[in-house]
């Protein structure tokens, strides 16, 4: 098995959804390039798709909305983390940069994402 595909955790978001701050860059990026944010946290994962990044600039909002449910639910699945679809919705809705910059930080920590 290689070191990619292992990924140990305690069930909970390392990061707090209020941590966006905690890595200055990934917030940044964030912010104001989500798109490429997206797109970068989408081919962290086994299986992400590039053409996220592609379909995330094109959608309405309420499918862009939904996108970003998707992807952060893939996320928090692929590393154990507790949560539900609803929750991920809710999430990326009400707090859209800062669950970026969330996810964003959990996929860096595990070496997944590259700066």
């Amino acid at each position: 098995m290689s070191s990619s595909n292992l990924t140990i955790s305690s069930g909970v978001w390392e990061h707090g959804i209020c941590g966006c701050f905690d890595d200055c860059s990934l917030c940044l990026m964030s912010f104001f390039c989500p798109c490429i944010q997206v797109y970068r946290n989408a081919n962290a994962i086994p299986g992400g798709e590039s053409a996220f990044c592609f379909l995330f600039g094109l959608c309405t909002p309420l499918r862009m909305c939904y996108s970003r449910a998707a992807l952060r639910s893939d996320i928090r699945i692929h590393k154990g983390i507790k949560g539900t679809h609803f929750e991920d919705w809710i999430c990326t809705h009400f707090c859209f940069y800062c669950s970026l910059a969330q996810e964003s930080q959990e996929m860096k920590d595990n070496y997944m994402l590259r700066e």
